[in-house]
């Protein structure tokens, strides 16, 4: 997986709720009608078994979630068709700061080194009610299901390659719910879902900058 790391925010139906009013208000005004997009750049992205940077004096939360693959080049691909350009999936972790607003996209918050860790792919058939575990040093801390997202997976891939062509090795995050996992240095953070190999980070204080004082 060496392409570009898409995500969408929103897709949750748990987001949409703890949200809607606030959408009704300026500068919002109105809840959004499409997918809200943004990309986790190539510093985010790591590999199970590595170490998740964890930056000082910062609130870190993970978001575990399923990364979609595609398998070929995709452009305009209608969501009965889907199936057909997809690779397969993994598990991933859509790690943030606390998200206070979707005004604007979230650059700092999202796009730190290491804050998208992604497992091994695996050839499920599809993903539209998988049960996705997080376990924090050994105790359950999150549990959902992808049934509760308010776009498929098949549905994501057609609102995305509708503007943007995909590659083979391209990866759309499905979304993640509004109660997140807070995490700190130390802990070590384990992703299950049946079918899926395992997600495993720990999470690692990141040192200080040259010359940086306390």
């Amino acid at each position: 997986m060496k392409g570009t790391v898409f995500a969408v925010a929103l897709n949750h139906r748990s987001q949409t709720e703890a949200w809607h009013d606030a959408f009704l208000q300026p500068p919002y005004k109105t809840p959004p009608q499409t997918p809200v997009w943004f990309i986790k750049p190539r510093n985010t992205v790591i590999r199970s078994g590595d170490a998740i940077p964890f930056p000082q004096g910062e609130e870190v939360c993970s978001g575990a979630t399923i990364a979609l693959v595609i398998g070929k080049t995709a452009r305009k691909v209608s969501a009965s068709d889907a199936a057909n350009y997809i690779a397969g999936y993994a598990l991933a972790n859509d790690v943030s700061l606390p998200e206070t607003s979707f005004y604007r996209p979230a650059i700092k918050a999202k796009c730190r080194d290491g804050f998208c860790p992604l497992g091994e792919l695996a050839p499920l058939a599809n993903v539209d009610s998988v049960e996705i575990v997080t376990e924090i040093n050994g105790q359950e801390a999150n549990r959902w299901s992808t049934a509760d997202l308010n776009r498929s997976a098949a549905e994501l891939l057609c609102a995305l390659s509708d503007f943007a062509t995909l590659q083979p090795g391209d990866v759309i995050l499905l979304g993640t719910p509004q109660q997140r996992v807070s995490i700190k240095p130390g802990d070590n953070i384990i992703i299950k879902a049946a079918g899926l190999p395992t997600l495993e980070n720990s999470v690692r204080l990141q040192p200080k900058r040259t010359g940086e004082t306390a």
